[in-house]
C-alpha cells in the first residue's frame, strides 16, 4: 500500500463526519443554516474531503504543492470555526451537547487540522500564503454585513438575526464594536496562518531511511 492509498479510510471517515454534521444542521433547522459561516465551512470540508476520497480511489496525487496550498486554506477556514466558537460562542450556548454542534465545531475542524499536520508533506507553502488564506473569512464578513444591513434574510436560531453572530450586529453595538472584533479576528487568523506555515516548514527526518553503517 503506497502513501496515497494508506490514508483512504481515514479520509473516508473525515468526509462522512463532515457530511453528517452539515446535513444534520440543515435538516433540523432549515436551509437558512447555510447563512452561518460554521455550516459553510463544514460544507466546504465535506466537499473537499469527498474530493480527496475520490482522488485517492483514482490514485491521483494529493501531495502536489498546488493541492497542499489549497488544502491549507481549507484548514484555516474550518479552524476559525472551531476557535471562534470555543472562545466566543460556546460560553453563550444553551444547547451545547448536540451531535451536529460537536461535529461542526470541534470534531471535523480538529480532524481536518490533524490530517493537514500529520499526513501532508512538509515545506510546500509559500511565504505569502497565509495572506490569501484570509480570503474566505473576509468574503463571508462582507456577505454577512450586506445581508444584515440590506438584504435581511432571516437566520435560523440566531438571536441577532439577520446577523449570524452577535459581534456583527452593527445596529445594536455600533461600527466601532464590530470593527474592533473583526480586526482582532483578522489579525489572529493571519498570525495563525503564519504559525501553520512555520510548523509545516520544519524539516522532518525520514525515519524510514536506514542508518549508515561504518
Amino acid at each position: 500500500m503506497n502513501y496515497q492509498s494508506k490514508y483512504f479510510y481515514s479520509r473516508c471517515l473525515l468526509a462522512i463526519l463532515a457530511i453528517v454534521g452539515t446535513t444534520l444542521e440543515i435538516v433540523k433547522y432549515g436551509i437558512g443554516m447555510l447563512m452561518y459561516y460554521t455550516v459553510q465551512s463544514n460544507l466546504l470540508v465535506a466537499l473537499f474531503s469527498t474530493y480527496m476520497v475520490s482522488a485517492l480511489y483514482r490514485k491521483k496525487d494529493l501531495q502536489s504543492r498546488s493541492f497542499l496550498r489549497i488544502k491549507a486554506a481549507v484548514t484555516m477556514s474550518i479552524m476559525i470555526t472551531c476557535v471562534i466558537y470555543h472562545l466566543m460562542l460556546a460560553p453563550l450556548a444553551t444547547d451545547f451537547w448536540r451531535v451536529e454542534n460537536l461535529l461542526c465545531h470541534y470534531i471535523v475542524p480538529l480532524y481536518f487540522l490533524l490530517d493537514t499536520l500529520f499526513l501532508d508533506k512538509q515545506r510546500q507553502y509559500k511565504w505569502f500564503d497565509p495572506i490569501w488564506w484570509t480570503t474566505l473569512p473576509v468574503i463571508y464578513l462582507a456577505f454577512a454585513l450586506i445581508n444584515g444591513l440590506f438584504i435581511k434574510w432571516p437566520i435560523p436560531e440566531a438571536k441577532d438575526s439577520p446577523f449570524a453572530y452577535f459581534f456583527l450586529n452593527v445596529p445594536k453595538y455600533g461600527w466601532n464594536f464590530v470593527l474592533n472584533y473583526s480586526v482582532t479576528i483578522f489579525i489572529a487568523y493571519l498570525l495563525a496562518g503564519f504559525a501553520l506555515l512555520l510548523l509545516k516548514s520544519i524539516r522532518v527526518p525520514n525515519r524510514s531511511r536506514k542508518p549508515r553503517t561504518v
